[in-house]
């Protein structure tokens, strides 16, 4: 291993699995280091992750492409234009009636609340707290843009089907896990759960491919 030419953040983690927990430690060795997220605009970001509830990632991406598309031909995503639009129009880009509301909801808070204006400096506890006030944003929702978008280094996302899966498939650990169990195990990767998370997706990752 070379750790030298590792990112600090990477490096700081193998050395921390190699306390506490051999068998993801593995896992990271032979993934390597994973790439560094993209920053968006953040009113941008969730709404894709409203688009994106309970979609596939194919089905999404392809009504995000849509909704950028139609807000770059109308001047950028802002929250004013979302207000202005006819429900009829967002409806056509491939929405449900409710994800709408939802991003009719982010766009009315966006406009009236400072506190997400100023996401960056809350910590994690109060990110959650100031997103899942809003209409269609619930706790995992909220735990992607920390990870994804704010890249904060310790987040975990219990309710995750895919971080359940591999944790299945790398501990034994029941689907039926409660989020406390879930919690309590995730313990040995604080204060790293961000990177654990990313490293356990790419297990899940691995494990479908075709052989």
């Amino acid at each position: 291993m070379h750790i030298h030419r590792m990112n600090e953040h990477h490096a700081a983690f193998i050395a921390h699995l190699e306390e506490s927990d051999p068998l993801l430690l593995q896992e990271v060795i032979r993934h390597g280091e994973l790439p560094g997220q993209p920053k968006g605009s953040h009113f941008d970001a969730l709404c894709r992750a409203i688009i994106g509830q309970q979609l596939s990632t194919k089905a999404a991406a392809t009504i995000a492409r849509r909704f950028e598309g139609w807000a770059e031909g109308a001047g950028g995503l802002k929250p004013e234009l979302v207000l202005n639009a006819a429900v009829s129009e967002l409806r056509a880009l491939g929405l449900s009636g409710q994800k709408v509301t939802y991003i009719m909801a982010l766009a009315e808070a966006w406009k009236n609340h400072t506190d997400l204006h100023r996401l960056e400096q809350l910590k994690d506890e109060e990110v959650i707290q100031a997103l899942t006030a809003i209409k269609g944003i619930g706790d995992w929702t909220a735990q992607m843009f920390l990870l994804f978008t704010l890249r904060r280094t310790d987040v975990f996302a219990p309710k995750d089907l895919g971080i359940k899966k591999a944790m299945e498939r790398l501990y034994g650990l029941s689907m039926a896990s409660s989020d406390r169990e879930l919690v309590a195990f995730a313990e040995r990767w604080r204060p790293f759960r961000s990177l654990a998370c990313r490293h356990l997706w790419k297990v899940l990752d691995a494990v479908d491919q075709p052989k």
